[in-house]
């Protein structure tokens, strides 16, 4: 089988995307914001009154688009910076049990992959890119440009 890494990065992309804007439901509409902040403030993270809601949404919106392939490299270094924010005070606490530092450390991989490598093919931007629109406006600007 021949190697493919744009292929290989979408697949990455996709499952950090789905882990995020699941785990970002979960806070929202399951586990509830106020359960995360008193988490959050019992273990250490920072403004937990303004980092809890911030990060649920941040994850599931971010997930989602990251995702479909919108924005995914800006999204896969924000998502990861909160990863290293939430998931490494939490460690640093003792708070954080092995199976979710795992899954932290997976996630924080996976985002910094598609933060370097890009968001690999399948997705809404490589075909946004792709499409016979996007093409022609972009060298109707570079001819009235140059």
């Amino acid at each position: 089988m021949k190697p493919q890494p744009e292929l290989a990065l979408a697949i990455i992309r996709i499952a950090v995307g789905v882990a995020f804007c699941w785990h970002g439901w979960q806070t929202l509409f399951t586990t509830g914001l106020q359960t995360v902040t008193r988490q959050f403030e019992a273990t250490g993270v920072p403004l937990p009154l303004l980092t809890a809601p911030t990060t649920a949404v941040l994850e599931l919106l971010g997930g989602l688009l990251l995702g479909l392939g919108l924005g995914a490299r800006g999204l896969a270094g924000a998502l990861a910076l909160s990863t290293l924010l939430v998931g490494g005070t939490s460690a640093l606490a003792g708070a954080l049990p092995a199976l979710r530092l795992e899954l932290s450390a997976l996630l924080l991989a996976g985002s910094l992959a598609v933060m370097v490598g890009g968001t690999g093919r399948p997705s809404v931007e490589g075909w946004r890119a792709a499409s016979p629109s996007a093409t022609r406006g972009s060298s109707a600007v570079r001819r009235r440009k140059g």
